[in-house]
């Protein structure tokens, strides 16, 4: 595996993380049954490629890439604290929103570092960020 599989997958790896954590944090101050529906929809599926890229490292004896502990608390704090003073469906919609944004550019600029990483994982980094624009899509319907 070159250094820009393990790099690029990382990255999946860490964007992905990022995604569920901030799902998790939000998800107890959703009372829109729909949209705790796609949330967690979304969360399946930023799980399952996630693991998708652990399983490529894993197979070619690398390491899995770990979020700091400190990141994602402040991470998962200031999202509560966000959702705390407003927890209506359009704030939480924005959030995510925001959350999938910022994951979209951070893939496209790692594909763009990395682009001499392999088939496989560039796949893995489109369908990622594809699916990030699908759920900026969904989620305009509920800001």
């Amino acid at each position: 595996m070159k250094k820009e599989d393990i790099k690029l997958y990382h990255h999946i790896q860490r964007n992905t993380q990022l995604a569920m954590n901030a799902l998790d944090a939000v998800t107890e101050r959703v009372y829109d049954k729909d949209l705790s529906v796609e949330m967690s929809r979304e969360f399946i599926t930023f799980a399952d490629i996630h693991n998708r890229a652990l399983k490529e490292l894993t197979k070619e004896r690398e390491e899995g890439y770990r979020n700091s502990q400190v990141q994602e608390v402040l991470q998962r704090s200031g999202l509560q604290m966000s959702t705390l003073l407003d927890s209506s469906t359009s704030h939480v919609a924005d959030i995510l929103f925001q959350e999938n944004s910022r994951g979209v550019t951070d893939i496209w600029k790692n594909m763009k570092a990395y682009e001499n990483a392999g088939k496989e994982c560039m796949e893995l980094a489109e369908e990622l960020a594809g699916f990030e624009e699908k759920n900026m899509e969904r989620l305009k319907k509920y800001l």
